[in-house]
């Protein structure tokens, strides 16, 4: 390889295409590339018994301008904006603000209800939110690989302190207190779990790879915490996401198909257990089974949505018998106040976001960032499904399951937002990686 010894015409050359590349990240192995073609191009010329000079001199000539190189090298390398995910996420943060204006609407023409802003809160947790978006934009995210294991560690360890000794709320715990905030961790640590998993198993190859890692740690260990919670929204998220996330990373339907066995027999016995969730999922299947009890929620969904034709019943439109419009069941509210053509657009509007998470996923070559957004995207997208699903009467009614970007709350569209920065960061740097076989 050339070094710092070598002709000065070809440190002069090798610095003067360097100084075009913005990728810093990539200066080192260009110029080491670029070194070890023009030491073949030297010595070739050298056994001719040209001189060092002259080699170096028709070495460099060979190779082109400096000024064309570099500049042809910082397109092909240059960062890349991600202008479609960043257009999607404003999109559904336009949507999100005319959704919380339409729940304050209608919880203010309810009586004995307390007033909660929750437009002005929407645009605080955005504004919140937006800040660790754009600082992500910029950073190296493969600085995250490093602390895999830091990160499972912390959230396992939080996680069990929270359903030990933290706040019950709707039979839940799930929320830690820091000081005067709340914070949904439950939702979050999904996330956590997710990015902690890509990070543990990018770095390992099929021989290091094994059953108590990739089952035990980091699909068996998070599942269990979720059902002391318990949470089974969380544990369908998460189990579902993390295996399409496996799957990213061994290419083999073999290793996911156990769990997902597993998992089905899992979800039987639960059922088989639970009478409460038996008769949950009854009333799905036929809800006039216990039209008071157990099937109410999707006879009042159902109801919505069949009378709120295309157009709706007016923005702010009082509903009663629909509870927490403004989290879980806010897509049926915007259906029922807005009607079928809005809630089409919302549903297209999804189909296209996933698209275009796809689209990134692809063209990302990076092993790491592929598999950062492979998960992160499917976590985001199973919420979609889910929630759409659920609030159509089309999937079982889970607690805890919110519309990304649109419901209510400050944790959860935190953590969303710091997706979509890592995301963001990843797709930047698409270009600016050297991958290596």
């Amino acid at each position: 390889m050339i070094n710092k010894d070598n002709h000065p015409i070809i440190d002069d050359y090798l610095d003067s295409v360097i100084r075009l590349v913005k990728a810093r990240e990539l200066h080192k192995d260009i110029r080491r590339e670029i070194a070890d073609h023009l030491e073949e191009l030297v010595s070739l010329k050298r056994e001719e018994g040209s001189s060092e000079e002259e080699a170096a001199r028709w070495a460099v000539r060979q190779m082109g301008e400096p000024s064309v190189v570099g500049s042809e090298l910082n397109k092909v390398h240059k960062p890349r904006i991600p202008w479609g995910l960043i257009g999607w996420v404003a999109v559904w943060l336009i949507f999100s603000f005319v959704a919380m204006y339409a729940v304050e609407l209608s919880y203010a023409g309810m009586e004995r209800r307390s007033y909660i802003p929750f437009l002005l809160k929407k645009v605080e947790f955005t504004a919140i939110g937006l800040i660790p978006m754009v600082l992500l934009l910029f950073f190296d995210y493969r600085r995250i690989l490093k602390y895999s294991w830091g990160i499972y560690i912390g959230t396992a360890v939080i996680s069990l302190i929270t359903v030990l000794s933290g706040r019950q709320i709707n039979g839940m715990k799930a929320y830690i207190s820091l000081g005067p905030i709340q914070l949904d961790w439950i939702s979050i640590s999904i996330y956590l779990f997710i990015i902690a998993a890509a990070g543990i198993l990018s770095s390992m190859d099929s021989s290091q790879r094994s059953g108590w890692k990739q089952y035990l740690l980091l699909l068996v260990v998070p599942t269990y915490l979720y059902l002391m919670s318990p949470s089974v929204s969380s544990i369908i998220l998460y189990v579902c996401s993390y295996l399409i996330l496996l799957y990213f990373v061994t290419k083999s339907w073999r290793v996911v198909l156990t769990p997902i066995l597993l998992f089905g027999a899992f979800v039987v016995v639960i059922l088989w257990i639970s009478e409460y969730r038996l008769d949950r999922l009854t009333a799905f299947l036929n809800p006039y089974s216990d039209p008071e009890g157990a099937g109410y929620m999707y006879m009042q969904i159902s109801q919505a949505i069949r009378s709120a034709g295309w157009w709706g019943h007016g923005l702010g439109a009082v509903n009663i018998r629909l509870p927490e419009i403004h989290t879980d069941n806010l897509f049926t509210y915007l259906i029922y106040s807005l009607g079928w053509l809005p809630g089409m657009v919302i549903i297209v509007c999804a189909v296209l976001f996933a698209v275009q998470m796809l689209q990134a996923f692809a063209n990302v070559r990076d092993r790491y960032g592929k598999i950062l957004i492979g998960g992160l995207g499917s976590l985001l997208v199973m919420q979609f499904v889910w929630n759409l699903g659920m609030s159509t009467g089309v999937l079982p009614i889970l607690g805890g399951i919110s519309l990304p970007f649109l419901s209510y709350g400050g944790s959860h569209s935190l953590i969303e937002m710091v997706a979509m920065g890592i995301m963001f960061s990843v797709y930047r740097r698409k270009d600016m990686i050297r991958t290596r076989a």
